[in-house]
Parts: structure tokens; C-alpha cells; sequence
């Protein structure tokens, strides 16, 4: 499974600017760990670089693709896929790694 296949299964579809930026995040993360840390300073910039648009572009539409996944989303199967129950909205920074988390156990 991609990061593209994981965000469709958790109901974030590809029409979203959010959906693009979060798989290219999602897949650095795997790669990189630590890349979970520097999400604002180094993450949003690197993406926004990548896609040619501004930090706080990427920001807001990783924010609408979380908000659509928790307003409608599949939640139960990121807590499975995660091992983590979620009580609230996780925060961009908490989506991100959760579903990093998800791609390197399917490694």
C-alpha cells in the first residue's frame, strides 16, 4: 500500500490540494522518521517547494483533508492500522505521523 491508496481507504479523495500534499508528506515521513519533528519548519516549506505553492497553502489544505477524513473518514480503520484510539481531530502533525506509522508496518 502507498500513501495515495492509505488516504483513499480512509476516505480523503484525490480532488482535494490536501490529498497531494499529504501523500508526498506521508511517504517523506516513512522514509524519515524524524521528518515528523520539522513539520512546519522543514516539511510544509520542502512541500510547498515541491508543488510549487507556499507553506501556509500547504498547511490549510492538509487542514481541510484532515477535517474531511474526520468528518467523514473511515477513523476505526486508522485506529486499527495505528494502534491508537482517537478521541479528538488529530492535529496535521499527529494525521501525518499515524499514517506514516501505518505505511512502514506494510513494509
Amino acid at each position: 500500500m502507498d500513501a495515495q491508496q492509505l488516504l483513499r481507504s480512509l476516505g480523503i479523495t484525490g480532488n482535494l490540494k490536501g490529498f497531494h500534499y499529504a501523500a508526498y508528506m506521508i511517504e517523506r515521513i516513512a522514509q524519515d522518521p524524524t521528518q515528523a519533528t520539522l513539520v512546519t519548519k522543514c516539511l510544509y516549506p520542502d512541500t510547498a517547494k515541491h508543488f510549487g505553492t507556499t507553506a501556509g497553502s500547504v498547511e490549510r489544505g492538509l487542514r481541510t483533508a484532515v477535517q474531511i477524513f474526520w468528518e467523514r473518514g473511515d477513523r476505526e480503520l486508522l485506529e486499527r492500522l495505528s494502534g491508537t484510539k482517537l478521541q479528538y481531530r488529530p492535529s496535521n502533525s499527529v494525521f501525518l505521523d499515524m499514517a506514516a506509522a501505518c505505511l512502514r508496518q506494510q513494509e
